[in-house]
């Protein structure tokens, strides 16, 4: 398998553990058991979601300050601040769920905004498209995003 091959498999696979809790999520919402109820590996499934997100964003956190030490000075000292500003903000969301029910909320619009951000950082650095990149990443920003606005908007419904 090439490197591209790889990692479009990779990325596609990664939104398995974002979709899931969402597809759990969904099924206790209908029902009439709420959102409370719906648990993965025995965990609250919004917790596992956001944990999940939280891991990823810091990952590609990663990749962005990687791509940006190889470009222009004045733009990659942006981007690498802006990436490690988005990094500690995904911690930040892990900690802000244990504070208040409205706090998850703000974490998931935090880790909503970091993924958008970091599409946005790299389309400025303009990280090659290698074979497709560039489309890969806006569909798997798009799928997470949309999950993100599902969690979200099932958890004000409940509020």
């Amino acid at each position: 398998m090439s490197h591209s091959g790889l990692i479009k498999t990779l990325g596609y696979a990664g939104t398995l553990p974002f979709l899931l809790p969402v597809y759990l999520m969904g099924q206790a919402f209908l029902s009439s058991k709420g959102l409370q109820s719906a648990a993965l590996f025995g965990l609250y499934a919004p917790y596992v979601f956001i944990a999940y997100s939280a891991v990823i964003l810091s990952f590609l956190s990663g990749t962005v300050w990687a791509y940006a030490r190889s470009v222009d000075a004045v733009v990659s000292y942006g981007a690498i601040l802006f990436s490690n500003l988005v990094a500690l903000s995904a911690w930040l969301s892990m900690l802000l769920i244990y504070i208040a029910p409205i706090m998850t909320l703000f974490a998931l619009c935090l880790l909503m905004a970091g993924y958008l951000g970091l599409l946005l950082i790299e389309r400025l650095l303009e990280v090659p498209e290698n074979a497709g990149y560039w489309h890969m990443r806006i569909q798997l920003t798009a799928v997470v995003a949309l999950a993100h606005l599902a969690v979200i908007l099932m958890m004000v419904a409940e509020l």
